[in-house]
């Protein structure tokens, strides 16, 4: 079945108001698959307004319903010289029609002038080759009235899409948008068999011939089911899984009821829109019958009886029709043939004709007839035919509606024609007898205009001056002018009280203003990106996105004006493909998933970059820079290093304690704290080069000793931080014992880990211990047997020093009391009182007596 057109009457009059000519220059129309969309390009639509010369926009009608009846075409406002991919046609799944048609209104804006032209953009709806939604190989079907269908599973519906891993399919539902099912509802669990009671005649139950009760109409009657909600959204598999069926509650109804669904497939990384598709799931409903026609409710009059110049609303009791199958607000009304003077309207905007209206509008007196502007001396009449369609577009016979337009009998002054200002945002325009026009039986001179109230976005001059009062003539002469303030608004309003001197009316003046991309570009989301080290993240559209009032969102440019310090903006336009730096990029890229950021691998860990923000105006509308904040989680990809200076040794003398430092002990890492830095003694202090076992002294920390000092006994400790070296919380106790004359070398070796792991082994520890001479020598002295007159060698046997912290060769002894009988000689010399001689005389056998 084809929709209903304009008829091109009435066609006719649309085009001819503001201008002379066509402003179109190829309109082919447009081919959308079922269930999915497609964008508008100059091939299917172009306009003969050169760029460079006057400004133009494109607004789509929407208080059409006759038009779009399966589909949308988005934006509302669009630029005459449209971007590819900036307007686009979305199918909503309908299978009954296979055209549908648009309402557009063009705008050509001079200095002084505005154009319009109201034309429509055909779109012709083909079968798609392959779809992602296939339906069958099953039908659903319900088996009666008030019935309940099978369970949708993969019998009645599949999906054939590529299964990535990175793809989500989720399924969407919303009753309350689409309004199908229109004769039932979406239904979960398994029916319970309910058994007669006692008291009740069989006939009670469900299946008797007796009319079912209130409950079935909602629903309530098959226990154990739940009602799903009028908006549903789950994944594909939970879909076909969830037992969802349909349940019957409408008779009568059409054979056939609809499920509208709707698939989206996501990029589960950039959250990105793959694919969108929609379509429509029939379930045919035994032992009904075929849709049928609306037809006209004949208790309405279908007379209109008009004021001359008063703007009439048309309510219910002129016009009505009613379909056993469609709710009434679903019903539209079409105008097939219009009155040949003046015109049907919507009071939203009472200054443009309209060809088709709703019921709901029509029931809340939102319709009317504008009578024409001329003044006649009898009474008119008219006639308009209508054609009403139901919501599965079925049409009524033709309906015509009578109206009769009585002479006007009255002095007071009355508005006959208001066609109200059409202007570009910031514009001016002057308010003349072409859009609003007054009449006065008596005195059209003495008829004065007030401003009492509107001019909420602009002002009015009178022969460029203030005014706020002025006279017909000052309309006819085209002296009273209306100025946009340059606000982001696309409505204003004048309200005049109109008087004679006798007689007052108060009529309000409408303005429409279409918008002026003036305006730059702005954030409206920008989310820290998080990282790690090295990696590279793709930005969302979720994490950075803007917003235009006056153009697409899509040619939003983020310009890199401050690239990034450790990282850079990388674009990768498929899977595929190589990824390549980019200095700007575009707010479509992002819903592509095309944008990413690279980090370099260097140590920041913080980083960010400044992006300015133009739109697809020519010239561009630049925003202020804004600073998108990137955080890098460092990675276990480095080893602790040691500092520089550090020299891994230590001297301590032989009695004291000292604390290690990090002079001699300071390793670093940049991804790590101080705290997080663990030294671990893999081997405990040891003498070298022997390895002994004796005492080497131990590695301590002093925050568990309440007395440190040589004499301490506890457990050494087996690992510290970096952190404790700083705070000269670790120390080196040396061994208890003396250690001698010489120096001893002591070692032991370490390791060091970071958090994440990173450990370096066979760190070398050194450490000299000086001995302290704080000890007294021990002398053993032994008889000497000398024969009378002979000399016997005095040595170590006789003389015993013993010395732990001096060298033999460095003790010396004193001849401190000579002997009474002889003499005692070194090297053949005799020794007096005080004179001394050293251990290592004794040994060679320096010393005879």
């Amino acid at each position: 079945m084809k929709p209903s057109i304009v008829y091109p009457v009435l066609l006719s009059v649309l085009l001819t108001r503001g201008l002379c000519a066509s402003f179109i220059k190829v309109n082919h129309g447009m081919k959308v698959m079922k269930g999915q969309s497609a964008f508008l390009s100059e091939s299917d639509l172009q306009f003969s307004i050169p760029r460079e010369k006057d400004a133009c926009k494109v607004e789509v009608v929407v208080n059409e319903p006759i038009t779009q009846r399966v589909g949308r075409l988005t934006p509302q406002v669009f630029d005459c010289h449209f971007l590819a991919n900036e307007v686009q046609y979305t199918h909503n799944g309908c299978p009954i029609l296979d055209e549908d048609e648009v309402m557009l209104r063009l705008y050509r804006f001079t200095e002084t002038e505005t154009f319009t032209e109201t034309f429509l953009l055909r779109v012709k709806l083909i079968e798609p080759d392959c779809n992602i939604i296939q339906l069958g190989p099953k039908k659903l079907e319900v088996p009666e009235f008030y019935g309940l269908s099978d369970v949708i599973d993969k019998n009645i519906l599949s999906f054939d899409y590529d299964k990535r891993i990175n793809i989500e399919c989720t399924i969407r539902i919303s009753s309350s948008e689409s309004f199908l099912p229109a004769h039932g509802q979406l239904v979960t669990g398994d029916p319970v068999k309910q058994e007669p009671r006692g008291d009740q005649p069989h006939s009670f139950f469900h299946g008797s011939n007796q009319k079912p009760g209130p409950l079935c109409k909602n629903g309530g009657c098959i226990q154990g089911l739940k009602r799903i909600q009028s908006v549903i959204k789950m994944s594909c598999e939970d879909f076909l899984v969830k037992g969802i069926r349909y349940q019957h509650l409408d008779p009568p109804s059409p054979n056939v009821d609809y499920i509208s669904i709707r698939l989206d497939l996501t990029d589960s990384r950039s959250k990105s829109l793959y694919k969108s598709e929609h379509a429509w799931i029939p379930v045919l409903i035994r032992d009904a019958v075929p849709n049928q026609i609306p037809k006209a409710n004949f208790m309405s009059m279908f007379i209109l009886e008009v004021d001359q110049f008063v703007l009439t609303p048309i309510s219910t009791a002129t016009l009505d029709a009613e379909d056993s199958e469609t709710a009434k607000h679903l019903l539209v009304f079409n105008i097939t043939l219009p009155p040949s003077k003046g015109f049907i309207t919507h009071l939203s905007d009472h200054t443009k004709p309209i060809t088709s209206f709703t019921w709901k509008d029509l029931n809340e007196m939102l319709i009317a007839y504008q009578p024409p502007n001329s003044s006649h001396t009898e009474r008119r009449n008219l006639e308009v035919e209508f054609e009403v369609h139901d919501f599965f577009f079925e049409k009524s016979p033709p309906i015509t509606v009578h109206i009769s337009i009585r002479t006007a009998d009255t002095n007071a002054p009355r508005v006959s024609w208001n066609m109200g200002l059409d202007l570009l945002e910031g514009q001016s325009r002057p308010i003349t007898w072409k859009q609003f026009q007054i009449v006065d039986n008596d005195n059209i001179n003495a008829v004065r205009l007030v401003i009492v109230d509107g001019l909420q976005h602009g002002r009015i001059t009178l022969r460029g001056g203030k005014g706020f009062i002025f006279t017909v003539k000052d309309i006819q002469a085209g002296d009273v002018c209306y100025h946009h303030d340059d606000s982001d608004t696309t409505k204003d309003f004048i309200v005049f009280r109109i008087f004679d001197g006798r007689h007052s009316i108060r009529h309000k003046f409408p303005i429409n203003i279409l918008p002026k991309d003036d305006s730059p570009p702005f954030l409206i989301t920008n989310i820290v990106i998080e990282l790690s080290e090295g990696q590279a993240v793709l930005i969302e559209g979720s994490m950075l996105c803007a917003s235009d009032m006056d153009s697409s969102d899509a040619y939003i440019r983020f310009n890199i004006t401050k690239p990034s310090v450790a990282g850079e903006i990388i674009k990768k336009p498929g899977q595929n493909l190589i990824a390549y730096p980019v200095t700007s990029f575009l707010q479509r890229d992002l819903y592509n998933g095309f944008i990413y950021y690279r980090h370099l691998g260097g140590e920041v860990f913080e980083d960010s970059f400044d992006v300015v923000l133009s739109d697809s105006h020519d010239p561009p509308n630049f925003s202020g820079p804004q600073a998108v904040i990137i955080h890098i989680s460092p990675v276990d990809d480095q080893l602790p290093i040691e500092a520089p200076g550090t020299v891994r040794h230590l001297m301590v003398k032989e009695n004291e304690v000292v604390y290690i430092t990090k002079k001699q002990l300071h390793f670093i890492d940049p991804e790590s704290p101080e705290r997080e830095l663990i030294y671990t003694v893999a081997t405990p202090p040891c003498m070298v080069p022997t390895y002994s076992s004796l005492d080497a002294g131990k590695i301590v920390l002093v925050d568990t000793i309440l007395k440190l000092g040589k004499d301490y006994a506890g457990d050494t400790a087996r690992t510290f931080s970096q952190h404790a070296v700083n705070h000269l919380k670790v120390a080196y106790i040396p061994p208890a014992k003396d250690i001698g004359p010489t120096p001893l070398h002591v070692q032991f070796i370490l390791s060091v880990s970071n958090q994440h792991g990173g450990t370096v082994q066979g760190i070398c520890f050194n450490i000299t211990i000086l001995p302290i001479d704080n000890q007294p020598p021990e002398v053993f002295s032994y008889d000497l047997k000398v024969e009378e007159g002979g000399f016997s060698q005095i040595t170590a046997s006789n003389i015993h020093i013993t010395d732990k912290d001096t060298r033999q060769e460095q003790i010396k002894v004193i001849l401190h009391k000579a002997p009474l009988h002889g003499i005692v000689q070194l090297d053949g010399s005799a020794l007096q009182e005080g004179d001394p001689f050293t251990c290592l005389d004794l040994i060679t056998l320096k010393v005879p007596s």
